[in-house]
């Protein structure tokens, strides 16, 4: 069957990693298109005439020479109706972009395994829905990738963290603040583990609320950096390093590094163009600048906190944090989040790593019988192996918004208007499935179309289109026979449906995300 593994599709960054059976712990995998790390740069560089397109740390480099080849932050376009800008007369859809990261990746993996990679666990952030989600998966199916299934990222850092931390994790309450590269949310997860001495250690992990933001992350504080750098060479030269490209390039990449040096350092000269003009930027400069990038994810925090409160009455005295993301490096970052609740957070040596460790875990676990030996204290306070399992319905996710189908109502006047019905509701469990009846409204109708929306409002203008799903009616059904349709999400949040005509038939449903 093969080694499964583990992959963190990241904005910035990605990251392969595999549970090694034999010693019982995650290995990272050495990533040749990082230059020998275990993290990879999330960039396409394609450099046209007919040559493949080149991943990684190469294409990272290639930025300054060539920034108008290069494609970065394509994770925040997964699931919108995007094309990149023409190169060498070419577009490129997200989907196209990203499976040529996860081609490299697992090529990478496979060199250091000694046999291909097919069988993988992706993850995605919290706040994902069905397109961006169906869109991943499309990627790593272009990818020619087997998807055992999509792990929302706080799963993967939460299941991870449990297992590493199975002396202490029953019945705790886990808020992941994930800040990566180019995404943010907030997740409150319940992790527990069965009590049975005689029975392996039944780990559950339940979420219980989330938010999140889909366009923020450590590329924005690079953005204020980047700001801050650029006015300061127009005070001093005179000349707006914006303005050039190349020159552009070389400050991006220049203020990606010298904001993790920010994080250990109290100030950094940086390059700022290709005539090597410096200045220097304080940690004071940088962080009261991008305050209000700060402010924000302390809004999201502060929003599931509250949820926490009056929904399932939980109060902040008995949430740990969890720090997840590359971006939560910043000392302004676990600062904040102690001053909010009273306590320092829970911090992982690797916080990169953390999410492509759960789903490594995640893709062993996830086989039948499949089991983890983790030290636990025992009665007297020893440390004791026992075995560890994630049972079926053990990871459970919720809905982050409602849905809704196109339905004609009656608008007060005597006719009739076009409006949003929820079938879906928010917060709704991913094993739950939601029924609709239907009925054909001619004779041998070959088909029924239902359009599906992000129901934010009950005006169909005001709501964002997801899918349409097209039922393939059986041939001779009469006017008004009853179609029931059953919507849900599948393990990997993306919406599946099933449809029985009245006749007890089961039909088959076609779904189209591309077009409205």
């Amino acid at each position: 069957m093969g080694i499964r593994c583990g992959i963190d599709l990241g904005t910035t960054f990605s990251a392969i990693t595999y549970f090694d059976s034999y010693n019982n712990r995650i290995e990272k995998i050495d990533l040749e298109h990082a230059d020998g790390g275990n993290i990879m740069h999330s960039m396409v560089y394609y450099p046209g005439n007919g040559q493949e397109p080149v991943v990684g740390s190469t294409a990272y480099n290639t930025i300054g020479q060539y920034p108008e080849k290069v494609i970065k932050g394509i994770k925040r376009s997964m699931g919108m109706d995007y094309k990149t800008s023409p190169i060498e007369g070419k577009e490129y859809s997200p989907q196209e972009v990203s499976s040529e990261i996860l081609k490299a990746i697992t090529e990478d993996a496979n060199i250091y395994l000694g046999e291909p990679v097919k069988s993988v666990v992706i993850t995605v952030p919290a706040y994902f829905g069905d397109r961006e989600r169906a869109a991943t998966e499309e990627a790593a199916k272009l990818a020619d990738l087997d998807v055992i299934c999509l792990l929302p990222e706080p799963h993967a850092a939460a299941l991870a963290y449990s297992i590493q931390k199975a002396t202490d994790i029953n019945d705790r309450y886990l808020l992941i603040y994930d800040l990566g590269g180019g995404t943010f949310d907030v997740t409150l997860i319940h992790a527990t583990t069965s009590t049975d001495s005689n029975s392996p250690l039944d780990l559950n992990i339940e979420t219980l609320c989330k938010d999140g933001n889909a366009s923020l992350g450590g590329l924005d504080w690079d953005k204020i950096l980047m700001e801050i750098v650029a006015d300061k060479v127009m005070q001093s030269f005179g000349d707006d390093v914006r303005q050039d490209p190349k020159n552009e390039a070389i400050l991006i990449e220049n203020c990606e590094k010298a904001k993790r040096i920010l994080s250990r350092a109290p100030d950094v000269n940086i390059i700022a163009d290709l005539k090597g003009t410096q200045v220097q930027v304080t940690l004071s400069e940088f962080e009261d600048n991008s305050s209000n990038l700060l402010i924000q994810t302390q809004d999201l925090l502060e929003v599931v906190l509250e949820k926490a409160e009056k929904e399932k009455q939980i109060s902040k005295d008995q949430i740990d944090v969890l720090l997840v993301g590359g971006s939560t490096r910043m000392p302004m970052i676990p600062r904040m989040i102690e001053s909010v609740m009273g306590k320092p957070p829970l911090r992982y040596s690797n916080p990169e790593l953390l999410v492509s460790m759960g789903a490594a875990y995640w893709a062993h676990l996830n086989q039948k019988e499949s089991k983890i030996t983790v030290p636990i204290k025992d009665l007297d306070g020893g440390i004791e192996e026992k075995e560890l399992v994630v049972s079926d319905g053990g990871l459970t996710d919720i809905s982050f918004y409602s849905v809704g189908i196109e339905a004609m109502k009656p608008d007060g006047q005597g006719g009739w208007q076009k409006q949003i019905s929820v079938i879906i509701p928010e917060g709704s469990s991913y094993a739950e499935e939601f029924g609709k009846d239907f009925q054909t409204t001619q004779d041998d109708m070959p088909e029924i179309r239902i359009k599906l929306y992000k129901a934010d409002s009950t005006i169909i203008e005001e709501c964002e289109y997801l899918a349409t799903f097209t039922i393939i009616v059986p041939p001779g059904l009469k006017k008004g026979t009853g179609v029931n349709i059953k919507l849900g999400y599948d393990e990997s949040g993306i919406i599946r449906g099933k449809a029985t005509v009245a006749t007890g038939e089961q039909v088959d449903i076609t779904y189209d995300r591309t077009n409205q």
